[in-house]
């Protein structure tokens, strides 16, 4: 099922923290045996009420949860546990301050991101955002909003290292990231020599520490694999395993991005990702850096 990721609610909480509980508590009312309406009857409200929280369509109050906890006979230290991430669900997305300049469907997007445990992603053009610098970052804000003034700018540049900082967060972060890159990507020269040998040592740094952060290049030379057939794409897991994978495909336009948990699509794109990272170096090779970066945009051999 295709996702409408313009339907998340970026101003009033995390969407995917909600429909974490929402999935928790349909899981512990199947565990105790227990239907849907006779857990209503059970908590004195229509079974389309309970059906509503159980699709997270809305937020539950905490005596709701805390009684039907109590029905689904959860532990003490566990009820304590579902709770807070009740709080959690309720409490606005860190990037709230942000809503001026993101649209519904990034933070749709920036929600699945969030709270997902492993991110995998290729990278076929440019480094993927969560492990861009600041400096490679800004040449390519630049590019994708042309007519932007240089306060919007910052403020994007401000939005993404938050990003990076809730999720990767320099290899120390709560998101497993693991990142196939395409060597064209270490050739295309973003800005000029600075800011590529400044990437380029940001990502070999990854390679020299066992960090939440795996970064595989893959060789030019490795010939055809079936990534090649497809742009940049990203497949996020999940904490519960009533939550399923998300595959995110992404376009030239900032709006042309496609979610789904199709599982046809999601497995295609881990078969092709595992396939690809055995073509690609090991974790732990080490990526030039600039003291030995190729060319410049003008073609010409740098100097050392």
């Amino acid at each position: 099922m295709k996702e409408v990721v313009a339907m998340s609610r970026p101003r009033s909480g995390p969407t995917v923290a909600l429909r974490l509980l929402a999935a928790d508590l349909r899981a512990r009312r199947e565990a105790a045996g227990l239907t849907i309406e006779s857990s209503a009857s059970a908590l004195g409200v229509h079974p389309m009420t309970l059906s509503r929280l159980e699709l997270a369509r809305t937020a539950p109050r905490r005596a709701t949860v805390s009684h039907l906890l109590r029905l689904y006979g959860t532990p003490e230290p566990e009820m304590e546990k579902v709770l807070t991430s009740l709080e959690e669900a309720r409490r606005p997305g860190w990037w709230h301050p942000y809503r001026d300049i993101i649209p519904d469907y990034f933070a749709a997007l920036i929600d699945l991101e969030s709270a997902a445990r492993l991110i995998r992603t290729y990278a076929p053009g440019v480094v993927p955002e969560l492990l861009q610098t600041p400096r490679y970052a800004r040449v390519l804000l630049e590019l994708r909003y042309p007519r932007a003034a240089a306060e919007e700018i910052d403020r994007r540049l401000g939005l993404l290292k938050e990003r990076q900082q809730q999720t990767v967060a320099h290899g120390r972060g709560p998101v497993q990231l693991w990142a196939l890159i395409e060597e064209a990507v270490l050739d295309r020269v973003i800005g000029d020599r600075g800011v590529m040998a400044e990437q380029l040592a940001h990502l070999d740094s990854f390679t020299r520490q066992r960090g939440a952060v795996t970064v595989q290049v893959v060789p030019s030379g490795a010939g055809q694999h079936p990534l090649l057939l497809s742009g940049s794409a990203d497949i996020m897991r999940y904490a519960h395993h009533k939550f399923r994978d998300r595959l995110i495909v992404r376009g030239l336009h900032p709006e042309t991005v496609t979610v789904t948990e199709n599982q046809d699509a999601v497995l295609a794109y881990l078969e092709a990702l595992d396939t690809t990272a055995i073509l690609a170096s090991p974790p732990t090779t080490h990526l030039r850096t600039g003291e030995n970066y190729p060319v410049t945009d003008t073609g010409q051999k740098l100097d050392p």
